[in-house]
C-alpha cells in the first residue's frame, strides 16, 4: 500500500485547512515560512540563480497532530539539500534522488532508509516489514516509547516523511510474501535492494529474485561494535553466486529443508553470516546462549547507527557511481582505533 496519511494544503485549499483546524482545534501549527524563504533566497543568490520561492504548502501529519508550513517541493529540496554540496554535487544529487529503493527488513534497514532519505536519495522507497516495535528494540532502534506497537515499516515511513513529505513511499506491512515479491521488485523496478530480514529462507529467495532481475543487493550485519557488509552486484555479474559464493552448501540445504527448532535455526543464522569465522567471539558465542541465558541475539546501537551510514554510502555509490564491487567487507572499529 502507498502512504497517503499526509494531507497537503496549497493556498487554493486554505478553506479546507481552516475547516480541519476547526474540526481539530488541538492541532499544533509550525510556521517558520518567512525564515525558509530567506534561506532559499540566500542559497539561490550564492548560486547565481536568484528566484522566487513561490507559494508555500501546509503539510498535516496526523500521527503527530501537527501541521507544518514549508516551501513548495522544488524550493524545499534546494534549501534542505544545499549543505550536501560539494560533497554530493548537483549532478550526483540528481541521480541519487531519482532512485527507487527497496528495503526488506526495517529493524536494521531503518537507519539506512532514514540516512539515505536525509541525504536526498530515493524518489521512491518500498519498505517491507511485518513486525511492530517492541521494548527490546529500544536499545538500538531510534524511536520513542510512544511508537511501541507501530509496524516498523510504517514507523520508518513516518520518519522519512517528517524529513521530506514529498517522497513516495510504498508499504509492505505483511513483509515479503510469495504473492507480493514480484510487485516489490517490479512495480516499479527497484534500483537497489537492502536485505535485512530475519527469515532465512526468504533471505535466499529474495536474492534469487534479485539475481534474476539484475538488481544489486546490500546487506549489513552487526558484528559487535563493528559491521560486515555484503555487496552483490547482480547488475554487473548475472552469474554471481548468492552471497558471493560464501554461503556453505550445507547451510543452504539446512535452511531450505527448514530448521527443526530454535536451536537449529540459531546455528543456521550464525553460519549464514559467519562463513569465514568473522564474527567477534562474544557475538559468535552468544548464539548458543539464546533461549537459555539470553533473550535474543545481541545487537547494540553503535553498530545500528554505523549500519545506517554504511547502507546510505553503499546505496549512493551504486546509484551514482556504479563502481562499488561485489564482496564481503569486515569493518571493525577495534582494528582501527
Amino acid at each position: 500500500m502507498e502512504i497517503r496519511q499526509l494531507i497537503f494544503f496549497t493556498q487554493e485549499k486554505e478553506s479546507e485547512r481552516q475547516a480541519l483546524l476547526i474540526e481539530k482545534p488541538h492541532i499544533r501549527q509550525v510556521d517558520t515560512y518567512a525564515d525558509q524563504v530567506k534561506d532559499f533566497e540566500k542559497v539561490q543568490s550564492l548560486a547565481g540563480t536568484p528566484a522566487e520561492a513561490g507559494e508555500g504548502v501546509w503539510v498535516y501529519y496526523p500521527w503527530r497532530e501537527v501541521m507544518v508550513h514549508i516551501l513548495p517541493e522544488e524550493a524545499y529540496k534546494i534549501v534542505r539539500l544545499s549543505r550536501n554540496e560539494p560533497l554530493i554535487t548537483k549532478d550526483e544529487q540528481k541521480k541519487f534522488a531519482a532512485a527507487t529503493l527497496g528495503f526488506a527488513g526495517l529493524n536494521v534497514g531503518n537507519p539506512g532508509a532514514v540516512c539515505t532519505a536525509q541525504e536526498g536519495g530515493g524518489a521512491r522507497f518500498k519498505l517491507a516489514d511485518l513486525d511492530p516495535l517492541d521494548v527490546s528494540n529500544m536499545n538500538r532502534f531510534r524511536a520513542s516509547l510512544a511508537d511501541l506497537g507501530v509496524n516498523k515499516a510504517t514507523l520508518t515511513a513516518r520518519q522519512i516523511h517528517e524529513i521530506d513529505p514529498f517522497v513516495d513511499i510504498e508499504l509492505y506491512e505483511d513483509g515479503i510474501q510469495d504473492d507480493n515479491i514480484a510487485r516489490f521488485f517490479d512495480e516499479p523496478k527497484i534500483d537497489v535492494l537492502v536485505e535485512e530480514m530475519d527469515n532465512l529462507p526468504l533471505k535466499i529467495k529474495i536474492r534469487e529474485e534479485a539475481k534474476k532481475r539484475g538488481v544489486p543487493v546490500v546487506m549489513v550485519t552487526g558484528n559487535g561494535a563493528g559491521l560486515i557488509v555484503d555487496i552483490e552486484r547482480y547488475d554487473l555479474d548475472p552469474d554471481l553466486p548468492i552471497l558471493n559464493g560464501l554461503l556453505p552448501d550445507e547451510v543452504r540445504q539446512g535452511i531450505e529443508a527448514g530448521p527443526k527448532g530454535m536451536e537449529e535455526f540459531l546455528v543456521l543464522a550464525r553460519d549464514f553470516m559467519d562463513a569465514r569465522d568473522e564474527l567477534v567471539p562474544r557475538l559468535r558465542d552468544s548464539f548458543s546462549c539464546v533461549g537459555k541465558t539470553l533473550a535474543g541475539i545481541p545487537q547494540i546501537a553503535e553498530a545500528s547507527f554505523l549500519r545506517g551510514a554504511l547502507l546510505a554510502y553503499c546505496i549512493r555509490r551504486i546509484v551514482v557511481h556504479g563502481d562499488l564491487q561485489s564482496g564481503r567487507y569486515n569493518l571493525q572499529l577495534d582494528d582501527i582505533l
